[in-house]
């Protein structure tokens, strides 16, 4: 039995830059469903593999993360990494959670008026991403309308809690401030939703 080697430095270089062009287009287009490659094992940190993509894209020595619900290997692990801080949630750049985590994120960085820009960012992991419902019992679909769409598009969620989407609504509600979204499924389906971007919600 071979060992797999890890990627070499260009290409793990070249991962990257790709994602980083997927995410600038998905948050150009709310709603659009990219595709993205997991990191092929060079961090294994106990994070779904395309979440670890998305964090080693994104991180760097001038931001702050947390990880909800970490025992601190996975948070020092990253932090090592990517040489970004931890701090707690409330005071974070970036959030790292699950679909499924019913925490409260209104308390997240919105920004000021002055300083729109200044707020959070939450990369939500979830099971399934998909423009039509699915069958799924449970699945959120969300109706998105503003800047970067025409009209309006829809997005089907599975796997993310009632709560979480209500305090999401909430914390949106005052345009320019809010957070933005970053949801990857298992599947490497990546999609945005910045704050400027309004929605409504139902369970399927």
């Amino acid at each position: 039995m071979t060992t797999p080697s890890l990627p070499t430095i260009s290409e793990q270089e070249r991962l990257t830059q790709a994602l980083f062009r997927t995410l600038l287009d998905c948050m150009s287009r709310p709603g659009k469903i990219g595709k993205m490659a997991p990191s092929n094992g060079v961090l294994e940190i106990g994070l779904d593999p395309c979440v670890v993509s998305v964090a080693l894209t994104l991180l760097d020595q001038e931001v702050s993360f947390h990880i909800v619900h970490d025992n601190g290997a996975s948070s020092s692990m990253l932090q090592v990494y990517t040489m970004a801080r931890m701090a707690p949630m409330e005071q974070c750049d970036f959030v790292f959670l699950q679909g499924t985590d019913a925490v409260d994120i209104r308390s997240l960085k919105r920004g000021i008026l002055t300083y729109p820009d200044e707020s959070a960012t939450v990369v939500c992991s979830v099971k399934r991403l998909s423009e039509a419902a699915t069958r799924s019992p449970g699945t959120t679909r969300l109706t998105l309308s503003g800047p970067g769409i025409k009209d309006e598009c829809q997005l089907c969620i599975d796997g993310i809690d009632q709560q979480l989407m209500s305090c999401w609504q909430t914390a949106n509600q005052e345009y320019p401030l809010g957070i933005d979204w970053i949801f990857v499924d298992v599947e490497g389906n990546v999609c945005c939703i910045p704050r400027s971007t309004q929605f409504t919600w139902e369970v399927m």
